[in-house]
């Protein structure tokens, strides 16, 4: 079934849908208690804020990832001005798959369109004990770069970077 993205500022079904599963997410990161992520309901007076920032700051772009239409999942691709001085052109600030969803290739699918979407260099950062994320962004970029990244550990984190270039088309003129 094929993967597509939908920019999730156009309708209002779609940023219910992120608020509505932003829970399971951060329930998620919370559950190595790494010390990263609070534990979900820690900041209970606060969970609202953790969402502020996707639908109204113009250097991030939240996506709903469909499979066969279907929401599947979610992503936040953000370029911040901070981000050129680093050599950085675009962040994976936030991505996630839902469960029913995920080793089938979804999450694979939607990060490869939005590497080609937005070709230059780029930052992911996972928690260094989420061993599920390392492996799949390990897989992804280095299958996008064949091989060709980065990778680094700071501060409980591990940093991957590495730049994705325009594809040739396929069609013929």
């Amino acid at each position: 079934m094929p993967v597509t993205l939908r920019d999730a500022r156009d309708t209002p079904a779609d940023r219910e849908w992120i608020r509505a599963v932003y829970r399971s997410y951060l329930s998620e990161l919370s559950a190595n208690k790494s010390g990263l992520v609070p534990a979900l309901g820690e900041w209970k007076e606060r969970e609202g804020e953790f969402l502020v920032g996707w639908f109204g700051d113009t250097s991030s772009i939240p996506f709903i990832i469909l499979q066969a239409e279907t929401r599947s999942g979610f992503a936040l691709v953000t370029r911040v001005p901070s981000f050129p001085q680093r050599g950085v052109d675009y962040r994976m600030a936030e991505f996630f798959v839902v469960e029913p969803a995920r080793r089938r290739g979804v999450g694979a699918g939607a990060a490869e369109l939005l590497f080609s979407r937005f070709t230059g260099e780029w930052e992911i950062a996972e928690d260094a004990y989420n061993r599920p994320a390392l492996s799949f962004w390990r897989r992804v970029i280095s299958r996008q770069t064949a091989g060709h990244y980065t990778e680094t550990r700071d501060a409980g984190e591990v940093l991957h970077r590495f730049r994705t270039t325009a594809r040739p088309s396929t069609t013929s003129a």
